[in-house]
């Protein structure tokens, strides 16, 4: 019964970690479901205290001390919750070429980093569902898609009207201007974006261009890093 009781108290105190201390569940901020989680603790050991009845000093010790220290590594990993996200984000980005790293400050605040890749900064977005990689290149004015990936966006290529002049690597070409439904590069989500697609074969790499960059709070590069600020 002490077990059972224990879980649902550490369950509740999950949910306290994972919605922070402006997050309400059930009518309540944070700070009154971490009270109402200690409280409950407290009443699971006073009862397995008395239903103990017959069981040995040493079990019972043993329960409490379990407990105590789930409620331990439960608050320190809420306290250290900024540094722990900061810290898994750093290693996926460094095992996943054009992994974001996204990190939350305590105001709301939110900051994607993107390392360097070669020459570029290059990154994983969402697109209408499909993840492409994208350059970000400061020196265009809107999104570029490629062909073929617009087409793995869900594009109907075929309707497309090229009618759009835009200069690229190949040269003068024309582009097809489109809505983009829904773009997310991290924790960075965009809706109803204009776009542009390339011709067939003038394009090889999907640009983030400034009308992204532009509903930022800001953007800036230190060394081999580029962060984006929400």
């Amino acid at each position: 019964m002490f077990l059972v009781v224990l879980s649902i108290v550490a369950t509740a105190l999950i949910i306290v970690v994972l919605a922070g201390e402006t997050a309400a569940v059930a009518g309540m901020g944070g700070d009154q479901l971490a009270s109402l989680v200690f409280l409950g603790l407290i009443g699971a050991t006073l009862a397995a205290s008395v239903m103990a009845g017959g069981q040995r000093a040493g079990s019972l010790i043993r329960q409490i001390a379990v407990s105590a220290a789930i409620i331990l590594a439960l608050a320190a990993g809420h306290q250290y919750r900024f540094e722990l996200q900061d810290a898994v984000s750093r290693i996926g980005a460094s095992l996943l070429p054009g992994a974001t790293r996204t990190t939350t400050d305590e105001d709301g605040g939110m900051a994607v980093t993107i390392s360097r890749s070669q020459r570029h900064f290059a990154t994983r977005a969402d697109v209408n569902g499909q993840t492409l990689r994208f350059i970000i290149d400061t020196g265009a004015s809107s999104i570029v898609l490629t062909h073929d990936d617009a087409a793995r966006a869900g594009f109907d290529i075929d309707a497309l009207r090229y009618v759009v002049p835009v200069m690229t690597a190949n040269g003068a070409a024309r582009a097809a201007p489109v809505t983009i439904d829904r773009i997310v590069i991290g924790g960075i989500e965009r809706t109803g974006l204009s776009a542009l697609v390339a011709e067939k074969d003038q394009l090889f790499e999907n640009l983030l261009g400034m009308n992204f960059l532009d509903t930022l709070k800001g953007f800036e590069v230190t060394g081999n890093r580029l962060v984006l600020r929400d």
